[in-house]
């Protein structure tokens, strides 16, 4: 591969490590209000649950913070996705466009775009090539 072909490569890969992060974040949000399930109260030597209390409200605002995070992935995601499919389209020939959807849509590797196009593992590689040399990435 060229480095010009690698750079496109980087470039359309956006949105599947985009959609990865979005995932992690998922994760985290979602051990987070593991957490707060868990939470219990937990008394000083004066009988008060100020701690508790504490805890709780850390541990909303954490996962406030989480949402928050996610809903910005997802809104970058969305305009990163829009960006690849227009310069997906613009390649303008339909097989091609086709093997570079599954591959950067979709997120399929390229045995499994072979697969289901019932192509050889080796054409879908050098159709992939062919349709790095044509598309245009900003």
């Amino acid at each position: 591969m060229t480095e010009e072909q690698m750079e496109k490569i980087n470039w359309l890969n956006r949105a599947f490590y985009a959609d990865n992060m979005i995932k992690a974040l998922e994760a985290i949000r979602e051990r987070n209000k593991s957490i707060a399930e868990r939470c219990t109260a937990s008394y000083d030597s004066n009988g008060s649950s100020g701690s508790y209390a504490n805890s709780q409200e850390t541990i909303i605002h954490t996962i406030c913070d989480d949402n928050i995070r996610i809903q910005k992935q997802l809104d970058e995601l969305i305009i990163c996705r829009a960006e690849i499919k227009e310069a997906i389209e613009g390649i303008g020939n339909a097989e091609l466009v086709t093997i570079m959807n599954m591959r950067y849509l979709a997120y399929m590797k390229p045995y499994q775009i072979a697969e289901a196009l019932h192509y050889d593992r080796k054409t879908i590689q050098r159709k992939h090539k062919t349709a790095l040399d044509l598309i245009r990435c900003p």
